[in-house]
Parts: C-alpha cells; sequence; structure tokens
C-alpha cells in the first residue's frame, strides 16, 4: 500500500484517484461487524470506525498530523468519540473519505457504547499531565 509523508500528499492523492482502495470498483460499501474490524488492529491492515462507517485508515497512518502512536488507540475500534473531542471542528470526508470501505451492521453500531474509545482518551488525558 502506498505511504505518504503528509496530509498535503496524501489530498493530491485522492484528488487523482477518488477510489483509492478500489471499493467501487469491487462492488461498493460493505456491511462489517466490530469483531470484523477489531480484527484489523495493526499494519498492513488497520481500520477504524467513525459514526458507524468503517475506514481502512492503513494509508492515512505515516501523514497524520498528530503521529501514529495517537491513532495506535483507535486501530481496530471506534474513533469516533476521540475524533470528535480533538477534532470536531473538521469534517473526516475531508480527510479520509476516500477511505472508506462500509458500514457498522446496524445492530452492531451503538455510538454511545464506546468504553475502549473512552478509555483511550483517559489514558490520552493523563499522557499529557
Amino acid at each position: 500500500m502506498k505511504s505518504f509523508k503528509n496530509q498535503k500528499e496524501l489530498m493530491a492523492y485522492f484528488k487523482e484517484n477518488p477510489d483509492p482502495l478500489g471499493v467501487q470498483k469491487s462492488g461498493g460499501y460493505k456491511e462489517y461487524t466490530m469483531e470484523e474490524v477489531a480484527k484489523h488492529n495493526a499494519p498492513p491492515s488497520v481500520w477504524s470506525v467513525y459514526n458507524g462507517n468503517v475506514y481502512d485508515i492503513t494509508m492515512y497512518i505515516d501523514c497524520h498530523p498528530g503521529g501514529k502512536k495517537i491513532l495506535e488507540k483507535v486501530y481496530g475500534k471506534d474513533m469516533t468519540a476521540m475524533f470528535n473531542k480533538f477534532h470536531g471542528y473538521i469534517k473526516i470526508d475531508s480527510m479520509i473519505g476516500p477511505l472508506k470501505i462500509g458500514t457498522v451492521k446496524k445492530q452492531q453500531y451503538s455510538p454511545n457504547e464506546q468504553p475502549k474509545v473512552e478509555s483511550a482518551i483517559k489514558e490520552e488525558d493523563e499522557d499529557e499531565n
């Protein structure tokens, strides 16, 4: 998979390649369980969930402005609470929209039930002190 040094390079790549993962060519978005997402928790395949949408963020890891370490906390997990805490003013589609690969099965997803992400936020707060 292609790697990028910064977001500017990645955005330019998305502009030239609106379907960088070949999702649309392979039949479009699919539905996944959180168990399936959880299996993709380390390179070379890292997935995360935002508002019920599943993203393959592998391509984004190296160019995340906050560094790789903070992203490790959402590998294979729901990143909604953490993203909103630090980037609530940003529309996620402008950053990683082309990396969307599907959605979480409806009965599987509850944005109010994110204990692992909340724990990651608490850990991050403790790291800052």
